[in-house]
């Protein structure tokens, strides 16, 4: 895994594109906008979106975040075409078997960040595991080829060399992550990679916000005035309550329109999923283990209509919690396997189960409100200690915090909402959720891609270095010790170029190191690239470091130049959502190249 390809030339990442499309791939549902460089300059908000996903005959802006693959792994369906294609796949494909059908996988690269590499797989609904480049390649294909096909329909060119991609991906994700993203865009979807941005979602969603009337953003003071809050110097937080993850960026508004960082971005596994999930589990429990996983293996139609339908029901949940019963109907499938495996009926069998309060009438499971809302309770705690823990951080600790924006497709929920300004009411922080919060994140993506220098700056997550050989002193550890033939010296040293909590601005190389071969007739030298969770690492095998990528840097062939003479200069780019490395070498000569982290 991992790119080699040199980056774009300054010509071609400073050009205006005449369009720009966003991707915003989430890890419950993905969706897509655009907007031309006239519309931009017009009116910044004048931004297309997809509203055609069809869905039992419902038009969203967004579909599901399903893959379906062919026996061959070539593009099947994606989204609710995936999911109806694979629930009726036995009758209608001689090999239904042998095709391939994801979901959820993009929080796979979230809960193996730091093991991301070349073999990382993603698995299927039968256990079944293909390469997770292939796996969201296939996907950001789909997407990229419905966009072109929408363009066509509306009589609308486009043309390659004058637009720039933008894909969304969370803050939170390690740089392998984001790697992957952008070899799964350029080698599998086929998107030039000098026509590619990776954005992330907290980001983009302030960018966004930011763009809204000043009326939208005006908030009322304890003395009854009215506050506008995006005014230059005010801090916000934003907080991006996804289906999978919920991701913290907590930004100050600059003069002429930028954002600068002043946390690095915080979150965690607390996104609408889990409540989905947690729900279905409960719902195994109740019917038993076994005759649910049987119902959800064999009854795929049925079984993606009551995800369906729960989800509906789920965006019914009053803010004040007043209803008493959250009603879902029973497929009646799982009820026949159900009384079955039992020997009763549904309502026998009810009173046996732990959970309390469960009633069955008219085909229709009554739960008591309470026992879903405790599920959305785990994810509203968790997210409200992802905002304190960074409010009590000494970098926010003390700041006046202009107010919480809460975007992304969870954040349409009032309980949620209501939850986050109940958590907060004592720190008397108001929390705002913007009008179209579920696709905040790509207009913002779009907006983004127009003018990235929007932002001006960003914290470091982790301290960034190269490993090395130094002098040996008694900070390196003995077993790295070893003599050269004229001295002692140590070897995987971590040569610090930046530090975690550094604030580095956008599109600057810092921090320029020399780093020399081991002998005079070495043609290369390879530059492999550390990160670590310490403040002043030794060594790059410690706990807490983890290999981010290498790439090579040829020495020019010259028998009058020794190994002294012959020191590479290397430079770090972290303003970009991903990092660069730049070597020059004793002749001048500079490359610029993404990181191959194999």
């Amino acid at each position: 895994m991992g790119q080699k390809a040199s980056s774009p030339s300054t010509s071609q990442q400073t050009a205006v594109p005449r369009l720009v499309i966003a991707i915003d791939f989430g890890s419950f549902a993905s969706g897509y906008a655009y907007q031309y460089r006239s519309e931009y300059e017009r009116e910044p908000l004048e931004i297309h979106i997809n509203t055609q996903w069809q869905n039992g005959g419902i038009c969203a802006n967004k579909t599901r975040t399903a893959l379906l693959l062919k026996p061959d792994l070539s593009l099947g369906e994606f989204g609710y075409a995936a999911q109806h294609k694979f629930s009726t796949i036995q009758t209608e494909e001689k090999d239904g078997d042998n095709w391939y059908y994801f979901e959820g996988f993009k929080m796979m690269l979230y809960h193996n960040c730091d093991n991301i590499n070349s073999n990382t797989t993603v698995e299927d609904v039968k256990g079944r595991h293909v390469p997770a480049t292939l796996v969201f390649g296939r996907s950001i294909q789909y997407i990229k080829e419905h966009i072109l096909h929408h363009m066509l329909e509306n009589g609308v060119d486009y043309i390659e060399d004058d637009t720039k991609w933008v894909i969304t991906v969370p803050a939170i994700w390690t740089d392998r992550a984001k790697g992957l993203m952008r070899e799964a865009a350029t080698e599998v979807a086929g998107i030039r990679l000098n026509k590619l941005t990776i954005a992330l979602e907290p980001e983009c969603a302030a960018i966004y916000c930011c763009h809204l009337t000043r009326e939208q953003l005006e908030i009322k003071d304890g003395d009854k005035k009215m506050r506008y809050i995006a005014k230059p110097g005010s801090v916000i937080i934003v907080v991006d309550i996804g289906g999978g993850t919920v991701d913290i960026t907590t930004v100050r508004v600059r003069e002429g329109e930028t954002l600068e960082h002043i946390h690095k971005s915080g979150g965690g596994p607390c996104g609408g999923m889990n409540v989905n999930d947690e729900f279905f589990m409960m719902l195994a429990q109740i019917t038993g283990q076994d005759v649910f996983e049987k119902f959800r293996m064999e009854y795929r139609v049925e079984y993606f209509d009551l995800q369906a339908s729960f989800e509906q029901e789920k965006s019914r949940v009053p803010a004040n919690g007043n209803h008493e019963r959250f009603n879902l109907l029973l497929p009646a499938p799982l009820k026949e396997l159900w009384e079955r495996k039992g020997g009763h009926t549904v309502k026998d069998l009810l009173q046996t189960t732990d959970i309390q309060g469960i009633h069955f009438a008219n085909s229709r499971l009554a739960f008591p409100l309470r026992v879903i809302l405790e599920l959305y309770d785990k994810c509203t705690k968790g997210i409200i200690q992802s905002i304190n823990s960074i409010l009590s951080h000494p970098a926010v600790e003390g700041l006046p915090i202009s107010a919480v924006l809460a975007v992304g497709g969870f954040a349409k929920s009032g309980y949620v909402v209501d939850a986050l300004r109940n958590g907060l009411i004592r720190k008397e922080i108001p929390v705002l959720r913007p009008e179209d919060t579920e696709i905040a994140v790509v207009k913002g993506a779009v907006l983004f891609g127009h003018k990235e220098h929007v932002i001006y700056s960003r914290i470091m997550p982790y301290t960034y270095g190269v490993a090395c050989v130094m002098d040996f002193n008694t900070r390196h550890r003995k077993e790295h010790k070893y003599y050269d033939g004229k001295k002692f010296v140590a070897k995987n040293c971590f040569s610090k170029h930046v530090t975690r909590g550094q604030t580095v601005e956008l599109g600057k190389w810092i921090d320029h190191k020399k780093y020399y071969p081991d002998s005079d007739s070495q043609l290369y030298i390879t530059i492999h690239v550390f990160a670590s969770d310490k403040i002043d690492p030794t060594h790059t095998d410690e706990e807490g470091c983890k290999f981010v990528g290498k790439f090579d840097v040829k020495f020019p062939q010259s028998s009058s130049v020794d190994n002294k003479t012959r020191a590479v200069q290397v430079a770090l780019q972290f303003g970009d959502t991903e990092l660069q490395v730049k070597a020059t070498n004793h002749d001048g000569t500079t490359t610029s190249e993404w990181l191959n982290y194999t």
